[in-house]
């Protein structure tokens, strides 16, 4: 290995350990100087660009909000469509969580998902996917940067299905409810009665009149709003979304025969 690749490959690691912290990250453009510096001495300054692109695009908790925004402003679009060897499902990205819409049309920019699979299937309530311990898939998150998105829930964006949402860890739902950058999961649900809205247990979430309509006719999952950012909903392909929930699993809820993401593309 040469001493550049040797040099971008720490670098690499670096940022990713900087990435992980929650608290007072040594910002980017601090390690940019770094960088520049070490290239001079090492004589490799035909290479500075290359570094300096990567420092300037790396996606850190601490530059997330930043970053995500760049990125969204160049780029509008507001569907993304995600063929599986089941069918095809479009989605309408939601304009009110920003942040959210440029990170899965980033990720489907830099075809993140392709190859990977439905890896939880819960039938009458939803459908996950997004993480894989794929290699190829692990050095792209490297590439990207590895990072939570600020929560953008929003109380008009409700579970209903075909709903779209980013999946929270644990320790998120009691620290500010940051999404996963990359495990999303698709709403199925079912349709709610009258009684489940007045049973004492569900007090403490609130639904407008026309919410309550569509929880009753359509379905969904009402007992996720408010932890859980909903950031689009299906318009085309939900007998998809049917046929994928109805698969045989296994104890874990794995499925049985493998349900395969294609690509998503978004447009």
């Amino acid at each position: 290995m040469n001493s550049f690749s040797s040099f971008f490959t720490s670098f690499i690691f670096l940022l990713f350990i900087l990435s992980c912290g929650e608290n007072k990250v040594t910002p980017i453009s601090e390690k940019t100087t770094e960088i520049k510096k070490e290239i001079k001495e090492t004589e490799i300054d035909s290479n500075s660009l290359i570094i300096e692109k990567i420092a300037q695009t790396y996606i850190t908790n601490t530059n997330v909000k930043s970053r995500l925004k760049a990125f969204g402003d160049t780029n509008p679009e507001t569907n993304i469509a995600v063929y599986t060897n089941k069918g095809k499902m479009i989605f309408k990205l939601y304009n009110n969580t920003p942040l959210h819409r440029a990170n899965i049309v980033l990720l489907a920019k830099k075809k993140l998902f392709d190859k990977t699979l439905f890896y939880r299937v819960i039938n009458n309530f939803m459908i996950q996917g997004g993480n894989s311990d794929d290699p190829l898939m692990r050095s792209k998150i490297e590439a990207i940067g590895r990072y939570r998105i600020p929560n953008e829930i929003n109380k008009n964006n409700i579970h209903k299905k075909g709903a779209i949402a980013m999946a929270v860890s644990p320790e998120e739902q009691s620290f500010g409810k940051k999404s996963s950058a990359i495990n999303f999961y698709i709403i199925e649900g079912r349709k709610m009665s009258e009684s489940y809205f007045k049973d004492k247990k569900n007090i403490g979430k609130t639904f407008t009149g026309k919410q309550l309509q569509t929880y009753m006719t359509v379905g969904g999952a009402p007992h996720l709003d408010g932890d859980y950012t909903v950031f689009g909903e299906v318009v085309s392909g939900m007998s998809v979304l049917n046929r994928i929930s109805n698969v045989k699993v296994d104890d874990y809820n794995w499925p049985k025969k493998e349900v395969i993401i294609d690509s998503i593309r978004a447009y």
